[in-house]
């Protein structure tokens, strides 16, 4: 994409492309906050106790970002703690240890049985719905998402410390 003939100020200055470059990115980042709102709502991509399980997930206020560091401990080959997720989470142990319970009752996680501490890590099936979710979100938008990623490539190579490479 040439990007200078959208330009709103006809110009080829840097800070001319940097504003049309950001202001691409904030429209479509509006866009997939919004997508991700509806999906999230629509729940399209799990059914019967799945379903169950990610309706009470997108409700809860640390649920969301647990489920996160349960599958990075998968894809990473490495188990969570529950000392990880109350630094990442800035909760309680017991809101932690609560949130821990309810994907064991989900069968949501699996925990680290050679080891004496708390370790667990997203189960072959959490991480099942979690490819489906991101198929849905990320993987069929076709050229809009590349675009974006572009922009988002462009502007960061504009605005790094140390210049462009423009």
């Amino acid at each position: 994409m040439n990007i200078q003939t959208k330009l709103p100020c006809g110009s080829d200055k840097l800070d001319c492309v940097k504003e049309y470059l950001l202001n691409q990115i904030k429209k479509v980042v509006c866009d997939r906050e919004i997508d991700v709102f509806q999906m999230q709502n629509e729940n399209k991509y799990t059914s019967g106790a799945d379903s169950e399980f990610v309706t009470w997930l997108n409700t809860s206020t640390y649920a969301r970002c647990f489920s996160r560091i349960t599958l990075r401990a998968r894809l990473q080959d490495r188990w969570a703690s529950i000392t990880e997720v109350t630094s990442t989470l800035r909760c309680d142990d017991k809101t932690a240890r609560n949130i821990y319970q309810k994907f064991m009752d989900y069968n949501m996680i699996e925990r680290d049985k050679s080891s004496e501490k708390l370790l667990f890590k997203s189960t072959l099936h959490g991480m099942e719905i979690f490819d489906r979710y991101v198929e849905l979100l990320y993987c069929n938008k076709g050229e809009s998402l590349i675009d974006h990623l572009t922009d988002l490539l462009h502007y960061t190579k504009l605005t790094r410390k140390g210049g462009s490479d423009y």
